[in-house]
């Protein structure tokens, strides 16, 4: 009776063993990057402003990951998006407000850990600002295109 138990026992704990490993030959390649690991660049003539990739490629079709670092004090002009976007906050305190008219005593604050949804096309300006950086981290499907709404320039230094 023993042999039996062993052998059920035994037949049980391959069965699983060849799940798992047929399984894990079938699981999508995971990723992970550490905040360490990001590639930061300059956002050209964004005032100190810089982004960083960390998956796929908004100028491509598919799924994109990026993270945008803006410097105390300054912020965007209006501008839409050409397609949805979500944003969440990772680092300190960004401030938005929707509509093509630019007033930083009307933006939102939204902190980290906070998340806010860009509608393809609607009009939004946001950035840090209070006297400290913001990070925050936007998804979305590319490719997506930027477009200014307003004849403000694109950047600007504002004070609280």
């Amino acid at each position: 009776m023993h042999v039996t138990l062993g052998k059920t026992i035994f037949v049980i704990l391959s069965s699983l063993v060849a799940a798992t490993v047929h399984s894990a030959d079938t699981e999508p390649d995971f990723s992970v990057v550490q905040s360490s690991e990001l590639t930061w660049q300059a956002v050209p003539g964004g005032l100190g402003t810089q982004f960083a990739v960390v998956r796929g490629d908004p100028s491509k079709a598919g799924v994109y990951v990026i993270r945008v670092r803006f410097p105390a004090g300054v912020m965007d002009a209006p501008h839409f998006h050409s397609a949805d976007r979500h944003v969440t906050v990772i680092e300190g305190s960004w401030y938005a407000g929707v509509g093509t008219t630019f007033n930083p005593e009307k933006a939102q604050e939204i902190r980290a850990g906070g998340y806010m949804f860009h509608p393809a096309g609607a009009a939004h300006w946001d950035g840090a600002k209070g006297s400290n950086d913001a990070v925050v981290q936007i998804i979305g499907n590319g490719p997506v295109a930027t477009e200014q709404s307003s004849d403000e320039p694109m950047w600007l230094r504002v004070h609280e």
